[in-house]
């Protein structure tokens, strides 16, 4: 798994799947995905209707070429929580992302998987290559909220009078 940070208390974590391609590049902050893409021109031909390939059998795998921040839940905020949502993504012959499966979240019930999931949605990648053409391609994509250390509570000095 590569770990990749994503702002303030945000680390993501691409994690290959069985099945499904792995994502190129290493970029910062908890949540924003950094823009280490692999230049693929524009004009190479993309296979009509191909299935969506996973991570071995492509020539070149997707990266990532538009950040995105995945917001820290409000609910998970305000209670210091952290947690995990763990999202497939289906990617387009061009790195457009066509579909994202939330596959799971924990702890359930405090947004992390829809965080995960809409920032995911705006993700654009480099395409994925196979024998010369751009594929579809399948990534699993983990994505750890680590909730900022708490703020140490100041206790209040009495001034002593001598």
């Amino acid at each position: 798994m590569r770990a990749l940070a994503f702002g303030a208390g945000l680390m993501v974590g691409v994690a290959l799947a069985p099945g499904a391609a792995q994502a190129a590049g290493a970029p910062r902050p908890a949540a924003a995905l950094g823009a280490a893409a692999s230049s693929t021109p524009s004009n190479t031909p993309a296979v009509p209707d191909s299935p969506y390939y996973v991570s071995t059998e492509l020539d070149v795998r997707p990266g990532i070429k538009r950040r995105v921040q995945p917001g820290y839940p409000a609910r998970a905020a305000r209670e210091n929580v952290s947690g995990k949502a763990i999202v497939g993504l289906y990617i387009d012959a061009n790195g457009a992302v066509e579909r994202v499966e939330v596959e799971r979240a924990a702890p359930p019930g405090y947004g992390f998987e829809d965080s995960a999931a809409a920032a995911f949605r705006a993700a654009r990648f480099s395409p994925a290559m196979k024998g010369g053409k751009r594929v579809r391609a399948k990534m699993r994509i983990e994505v750890s909220f680590d909730a900022p250390p708490a703020k140490p509570q100041s206790t209040p000095t009495k001034d002593k009078a001598r």
